[in-house]
């Protein structure tokens, strides 16, 4: 027995790619059935043919300026509310929730995913309870790292909010990312917060890592932009905070504190303990801090550090060195 029909009365939708204008013929699903929260007669959505929606399950398309067309598929218990453009081979499943969306170019969206107000573009897969949300900007591409075939994941507990997500990147376990831009095959994962804001992104760019409980948090004033990138890490309990760049393959975990003014931490550096760092600093190429060490340059002053080089205990550095004093 199926659960609607399609209408008589047909609507033309126009896109563009590119250059390209192409138009699809859509009619409208009208309800035969009741079941769930949807009683015979009820008319929803508008889509190309019945294959875009399944005639088993709950799944429906509640708001009737929705559209689903291009090989796009709504199956099992999945729900469509407030305008959504689902298009392009993008299949929508599970229990998920969209809610004003877009979602297209075979992005697969399963199980609890909560999607609002949130665009997701290209092959990717969104799962477990994950939520996409406040305008947020997925957009997928595959062979622009040597693994050409890893796709864009955002799973287990994840929410992005407010954030811009693109390539290949990875969020996953407890995440919590806000007004952040994750690019290419970085990762986000376990209780890991970065923390944007209205005026500045936190950025995790190229192989970067963010984990553990590790916080990454945006200032309010100019460049307050905490960025990492190529293969540098983040773990444990530390605390990026303002203008802090960290690049090359750093590590910084532990408890350590980087409050930026501006920060560059830049080659193979590695900063663990309860290491606080604070002010105009940067410290490059191979540098190690631990323990309760403090590096502070006052206002108006800053502190260069490089070289292969050890501070621990609880040594405090508060102006640069004199040649060979380290």
């Amino acid at each position: 027995m199926k659960k609607y029909r399609l209408s008589e009365e047909t609507r033309l939708w126009h896109w563009q790619n590119g250059e390209t204008v192409s138009t699809a013929t859509l009619r409208q699903i009208i309800a035969t059935a009741d079941f769930n929260d949807i009683v015979s007669g009820t008319k929803g959505g508008w889509i190309e043919d019945e294959s875009a929606l399944a005639q088993d399950g709950n799944c429906w398309i509640y708001d009737e300026n929705s559209v689903v067309f291009a090989g796009a598929k709504i199956v099992d218990n999945a729900r469509l509310t407030q305008p959504c453009v689902i298009s392009h081979h993008a299949e929508v499943g599970g229990n998920s929730w969209l809610d004003a969306a877009q979602v297209s170019h075979g992005a697969k969206i399963s199980d609890n995913v909560t999607i609002q107000q949130s665009a997701i573009r290209g092959e990717c897969h969104i799962y477990g309870n994950a939520r996409i949300l406040h305008h947020s900007q997925v957009i997928a591409a595959k062979g622009l790292t040597p693994d050409h075939e890893q796709i864009l994941k955002i799973y287990d507990n994840a929410t992005v909010s407010q954030s811009r997500v693109v390539h290949q990147a990875q969020i996953y376990g407890d995440a919590m990312v806000n007004y952040a831009f994750i690019e290419h095959r970085a990762e986000v994962f376990d209780r890991a917060v970065l923390d944007g804001n209205d005026l500045n992104n936190v950025w995790v760019c190229d192989c970067a890592k963010v984990y553990g409980n590790a916080r990454l948090i945006a200032g309010q004033d100019d460049d307050a932009i905490p960025t990492l990138r190529y293969s540098s890490q983040v773990a444990e309990n530390a605390v990026i905070e303002g203008n802090c760049v960290i690049k090359h393959h750093v590590l910084i975990g532990g408890q350590a504190w980087l409050r930026g003014g501006p920060i560059l931490i830049d080659d193979k550096v590695v900063i663990q303990g309860r290491a606080r760092i604070f002010g105009n600093v940067l410290i490059e190429h191979r540098v190690e801090i631990t323990d309760d060490a403090v590096i502070e340059a006052f206002a108006g002053e800053s502190i260069h550090l490089r070289g292969e080089k050890v501070i621990n205990g609880t040594q405090r550095i508060t102006r640069t060195p004199l040649l060979g004093a380290l």
